[in-house]
């Protein structure tokens, strides 16, 4: 039997990366129907009944060298290692991430030279070690899927010299339960019911411009300094966000529903949420889906129940296209405007940073008025495409495969 490892990013705290090895996984039943799929987590008995494959019982980015010794005896008994996906490699955050990949991911390369990067996004990067770090890491592999064509300009921008294959998120890959066939008690836990959730529009927001870009240590391990331009650009953001959804409430007389995706307290976002409805005229018709005991495929049927959606977080809004929500983002960096050019929907993606021009809150409602006076367009517009999308996924797989020197079975 092929044993296939996939090295993943947070899906164990990241509702977004889960939906991403979801699709990988999906992916890769398609070339290999029997084969017996691992992966990375430390609830390693949840996400075996979640997702349905084996998992080694450590975070996907442990530093604990014990895990990093099971780690590659496994990568060595494995016929082939896929890495990602997600936006691993970037240095916004910080630099020190990309030693950890390059020094990791160099080891797991020793173990097993079948190492394909797979379906990863390449974020921001300004420094030259960092662009150097990269290239390394991505030559660590004997082929190189992104999923965007500006991920790929950048690896061959930097001299890659691994092939790279430019392709789609696999989160698109993903399914979605009815939300009447998600077991009572999960929503109940959830605080939301079926009625609740079609009589509700959805909102995935993250924090943002609290963010400090990082040099070679993340921020958390540096002592702050106060940034009182910083704090009024977050205070704007939340409400004009939170002004915003009383507005929708009104005009279209539905709850509204939040859907966090980063469970980790250093990213927090249930109690940003939590936060933005403190701040609301109709706090008493909101909702907010914290609790964390339902799968990724229950999760993707829940916030698919809502009638359209509103995301600062990119694979809340990936979620809901997926299951044909008509959505708008406000993207923080690039992957968010890439995701909506690749749906033909660019027309319902603004950057985060508009919420704060004197005119946001008027201009939001208007093209969300828009997003809903044409949904049945829209959901025609992300079928579609979604469709597109997962067959290229499928086929640049195979074409990764062929470069690879891998034979399906």
């Amino acid at each position: 039997m092929v044993r296939i490892l996939i090295h993943n990013s947070d899906s164990p705290e990241n509702r977004g990366d889960r939906a991403i090895l979801v699709g990988l996984i999906d992916i890769v039943r398609r070339e290999f129907p029997d084969a017996e799929i691992w992966s990375l987590s430390p609830y390693d008995a949840r996400d075996a009944e979640w997702y349905g494959i084996n998992f080694l019982k450590q975070s996907p980015y442990s530093t604990n060298l014990l895990h990093w010794w099971a780690l590659l005896r496994l990568a060595r008994r494995s016929d082939l290692v896929l890495w990602g996906g997600g936006e691993i490699l970037k240095d916004y955050t910080n630099r020190l991430g990309l030693v950890y990949w390059l020094i990791k991911m160099t080891l797991v390369r020793l173990a097993n030279r079948t190492l394909i990067g797979a379906f990863q996004g390449i974020g921001p990067t300004s420094a030259r070690s960092s662009q150097r770090m990269i290239r390394a890491c991505a030559e660590l592999c004997r082929v190189f899927l992104v999923r965007d064509a500006e991920s790929q300009q950048k690896l061959e921008a930097w001299g890659t010299r691994t092939p790279v294959i430019a392709s789609f998120d696999p989160a698109v890959m993903g399914r979605a339960t009815p939300v009447e066939q998600i077991a009572q008690q999960r929503l109940s836990e959830a605080g939301v019911t079926p009625e609740q959730l079609r009589a509700s529009f959805g909102l995935g927001l993250r924090r943002w411009f609290h963010y400090r870009h990082g040099g070679w240590l993340p921020n958390r391990f540096k002592r702050s300094t106060p940034d009182p331009a910083a704090d009024a650009r977050l205070a704007r953001y939340k409400t004009t966000v939170a002004r915003l959804a009383d507005e929708l409430i009104e005009r279209h007389d539905l709850d509204a529903t939040f859907f966090p995706m980063h469970l980790e307290a250093s990213e927090g976002d249930a109690a940003f949420a939590a936060e933005v409805v403190a701040l609301m005229t109709h706090a008493d018709r909101t909702r907010i889906v914290a609790a964390d005991g339902l799968s990724p495929a229950d999760y993707a049927g829940v916030i698919g129940a809502t009638r359209f959606f509103v995301a600062s977080r990119l694979h809340s809004a990936i979620l809901a296209t997926m299951a044909g929500v008509p959505s708008f983002v406000l993207y923080y960096v690039d992957k968010g405007r890439l995701y909506f050019e690749q749906l033909g929907l660019q027309r319902y993606s603004a950057p985060i940073a508009s919420v704060l021009d004197d005119d946001a809150l008027a201009v939001l409602e208007e093209r969300l008025d828009s997003l809903v006076g044409e949904s049945a367009e829209v959901k025609a517009e992300i079928a579609t495409a979604i469709e597109g999308m997962s067959t290229r996924l499928v086929a640049d797989f195979r074409s990764a495969l062929d470069v690879a020197g891998v034979t399906a079975r």
